[in-house]
């Protein structure tokens, strides 16, 4: 595997992460400002990911979940 192969997985890996992080603090604690910050991350990983799809003409589109 390269090394942009490695960095594409462990930024997916990143993104179920926080999307799980995300879920619980919505679900749980309603912790507007913690949740920003995830939402906040999690936009820079997908940013980061668009740069390593863009040499393939790839584009990801990032959705709010409810």
């Amino acid at each position: 595997m390269s090394t942009r192969q490695i960095r594409i997985a462990e930024l997916i890996g990143n993104l179920e992460k926080l999307a799980q992080l995300i879920d619980l603090h919505k679900q749980t604690t309603r912790n507007a400002s913690m949740i920003k910050q995830y939402e906040f991350k999690r936009k820079e990983f997908v940013d980061e990911l668009q740069g390593h799809f863009k040499p393939l003409c790839l584009r990801l589109e990032l959705t709010e979940t409810a």
